[in-house]
């Protein structure tokens, strides 16, 4: 017996109010994003199959502890700082609609999103040459090193977006 989606009854902020908050800019056009919090580390996680990463936590915790949502998500364990994850927050951000599904089944949906556009890929065939020149270009790029200003105006963007997020749930319960 296959175990489904568990549909939720949340609402789920339009786009990109739920993906800014959390951190997660959608360049790849994804159809599932999923939300979970690790304990190693002790950090909100976000994936969309494709790239996994710790998320901004303020955004996920104003999502997952707000009044409109928690209820919903407390029968679930999405992990916390004593123990990982058993399920996933999976946003439908086609849809803007909420499940939850058990981590396993959650990873098989995230990756199966991508399959048909990897097996559309065509191969890269490379002569060394070739090769060796793009080696040498990324050799020689160097990351940009963060700025003072640059930093506090992500953090102020951050802090903004998660404001952004709480607002529009405060206006979901009128």
């Amino acid at each position: 017996m296959e175990i489904q989606m568990i549909p939720l009854i949340i609402p789920v902020p339009p786009a990109p109010v739920l993906e800014q908050a959390v951190g997660y800019r959608d360049e790849r056009h994804a159809h599932f994003l999923a939300l979970w919090w690790e304990p190693c580390g002790d950090e909100a996680m976000v994936s969309d199959g494709y790239v996994t990463f710790t998320g901004h936590w303020p955004g996920y915790l104003a999502y997952v502890q707000h009044r409109a949502i928690y209820l919903q998500l407390a029968a679930y364990n999405l992990g916390s700082s004593e123990e990982p994850a058993e399920h996933r927050l999976i946003i439908d951000l086609q849809k803007r609609l909420a499940y939850i599904v058990p981590w396993k089944k959650a990873e098989s949906i995230l990756a199966a999103q991508w399959q048909v556009a990897i097996a559309q890929e065509k191969p890269v065939i490379l002569s060394s040459e070739d090769m060796e020149k793009l080696i040498e270009g990324f050799m020689q790029q160097s990351p940009p090193v963060p700025t003072m200003e640059g930093l506090m105006r992500q953090m102020e963007e951050d802090r903004e977006s998660v404001l952004t997020l709480q607002r529009w749930l405060d206006e979901q319960m009128k």
